[in-house]
């Protein structure tokens, strides 16, 4: 065996980690070319891994799919959690806006890659029964935060309130992902935010 092949045998990664490496290629395949050119074959040479890692842990397409969506939104929702508890939250109005748009900011600060297989496989879901149990666990997330807050605020209906504002900002964030208004996330935000708590506090 050459020295170079067996550095590259000691870099692969093994276990659970090779396992988070092919979800991670899943992802690159999904935000490069879409959720249908996810194959078993694809994958292992996005990851550089033998294609019997993915029959090892994947059984099938569906299976790839559920499980880099669980890997996203479970990375996502770490995030979530860590900057909802380092907000201000002396300012309701802000700690909204820096709530939904914080997140979204610093992945868009990375290139559009994550966000755009985020959305992707959070659509699919809309034809692959095995992964809206999933998506909805991510929206949820994001509503639960925003609930807090809307009733720190003291608005009439905060949970009514939390649907319209994540809708809000998974819209405009998929409107400046197919290239239109980048750098508005944040302002636009900050208007709808304003908007809402000046017009529906009790």
């Amino acid at each position: 065996m050459s020295s170079v092949a067996t550095t590259r045998s000691a870099t692969r990664p093994r276990g659970a980690a090779r396992r988070t490496a092919l979800l991670d290629a899943v992802l690159r395949v999904v935000a490069d070319a879409g959720p249908e050119a996810v194959t078993h074959r694809r994958v292992a040479e996005a990851a550089k891994l033998p294609l019997a890692s993915t029959t090892y842990w994947f059984s099938s397409k569906d299976e790839l799919l559920a499980a880099a969506l669980e890997l996203a939104a479970e990375r996502d929702i770490a995030r979530l959690r860590t900057h909802a508890a380092e907000l201000d939250t002396d300012d309701v109005e802000e700690a909204l806006v820096a709530l939904l748009v914080g997140p979204l900011e610093r992945e868009l600060r990375h290139g559009r890659g994550s966000l755009v297989a985020s959305y992707s496989l959070w659509f699919e879901a809309t034809r692959r029964p095995a992964l809206q149990e999933l998506a909805q666990r991510w929206t949820d997330a994001y509503l639960e935060a925003a609930v807090t807050l809307l009733r720190r605020a003291g608005t009439a209906d905060p949970e009514g309130d939390a649907h319209l504002l994540v809708a809000t900002v998974d819209g405009l964030t998929m409107h400046q992902l197919a290239g239109g208004a980048d750098g508005q996330l944040r302002p636009r935000m900050q208007r709808v935010v304003a908007a809402l708590l000046r017009g529906k506090r009790r």
